[in-house]
């Protein structure tokens, strides 16, 4: 949440204009969704073909459509800054989405998804470092992978970065490691999806486990469909809770551990816990205590003309921008800056992470995934 910050700054002007390219970008795609669908609708093969079988939404499009765009065509800097700003557009809308559930839901999928995190996030996490150790990874390296591995991607890597000492090589190393490893699932996992027939809320379940990178892992599932979305989202805020443990963890490892404190560096543990608490969490709760409520001012998301069906319309925006931003940003240049034993330690677990994670959702089948009020 701290960059959307920038666009109330006394220099915002300079995000305006990638910001506007972005959102026009956006309206142009959420319009050729609408437009195949209603071939798709109507009967259009080629319709159907793109719809169904490409899965060819508006997800797709930004995505696709931004990495062709920033790859093939020369971007003017002017642009980039705005750019940048337009992808954590997606934490507002997660928290606009809060309105699809009910305290039941919370309760039991997300009890399910604490259960299942919580084991995945620090059995990764632990893995990671440990080798990361073993192999004379450096800590500050090491220490970023493994929380950008367990937890929540690009988040955890910065949050970590500080305890661990990481530089900017470092950080920007194991960026495009976590980053790589989530493009390749984004496109690849819903189609595997389609292939072994897995019910949305399963593959809602199972990208929440495997795709490291929020924004990432919000495409995937709104890709997939609106279920997989709800119990991704759900899943994932249980997952991204831990993230001032992790970091803890990680202080433990490599700082408290090793006896390596400096002794005028000193650490306040309730003070790091507080300041890396994702406070948007925050947010999506007041969303689902208000909807569990059932005032009848507000309606609901499915209430044409209430205040929570509204809101559907303003969390579809905030991803479609949020999409634009991730697809404009993915550079294959960038990309090929990943590589060495830290990221073949970080993509080894993370594939590990992914099999396992589809074995589990298998076993556990839709029915405890499944979000009712969704």
């Amino acid at each position: 949440m701290n960059k959307i910050k920038y666009l109330f700054a006394p220099d915002c002007g300079k995000y305006v204009p990638g910001f506007l390219f972005c959102l026009v970008f956006a309206y142009i795609g959420m319009n050729l969704d609408r437009l195949i669908a209603g071939h798709h609708n109507a009967g259009a093969d080629w319709a159907t073909f793109l719809y169904e079988s490409a899965q060819l939404n508006y997800v797709a499009i930004l995505l696709l459509g931004g990495i062709i765009i920033r790859n093939t065509l020369p971007i003017p800097k002017v642009l980039l800054p705005g750019i940048k700003i337009a992808r954590p557009i997606i934490k507002p809308g997660i928290i606009i989405l809060g309105v699809h559930y009910v305290w039941a839901d919370v309760v039991r999928v997300g009890s399910v998804g604490l259960l299942l995190t919580a084991v995945f996030i620090f059995g990764t996490a632990i893995i990671v470092m440990w080798f990361c150790k073993r192999w004379g990874v450096s800590d500050g390296l090491g220490g970023i992978m493994g929380a950008g591995t367990g937890v929540c991607g690009v988040s955890a890597i910065i949050a970590t970065s500080p305890v661990v000492r990481a530089n900017p090589i470092e950080m920007a190393y194991a960026i495009g490691t976590i980053l790589l490893f989530g493009t390749l699932m984004l496109f690849t996992m819903p189609y595997i999806g389609n292939s072994i027939s897995l019910s949305e809320s399963q593959f809602g379940a199972w990208s929440a486990l495997a795709i490291l990178n929020t924004a990432q892992l919000v495409a995937a599932a709104e890709w997939y469909g609106t279920e997989a979305l709800n119990t991704a989202v759900l899943i994932n805020v249980a997952r991204i809770m831990f993230l001032p443990l992790v970091v803890l963890f990680a202080l433990w490892f490599y700082v408290l551990r090793t006896g390596r404190q400096e002794s005028n560096r000193e650490i306040n543990k309730w003070h790091l816990v507080r300041d890396k608490f994702p406070i948007f969490i925050i947010g999506f709760f007041l969303f689902v205590l208000l909807n569990s409520m059932n005032i009848q001012s507000l309606g609901g998301p499915r209430i044409v003309g209430s205040p929570f069906w509204a809101m559907n319309a303003v969390y579809t925006w905030c991803f479609a921008i949020g999409f634009a931003g991730i697809g404009l940003s993915i550079s294959i240049e960038d990309m090929k800056k990943a590589g060495g034993t830290a990221f073949t330690i970080g993509m080894t677990a993370s594939l590990v992470k992914m099999v396992l994670g589809l074995i589990v959702v298998l076993a556990i089948g839709s029915q405890l995934l499944r979000v009712a009020g969704s």
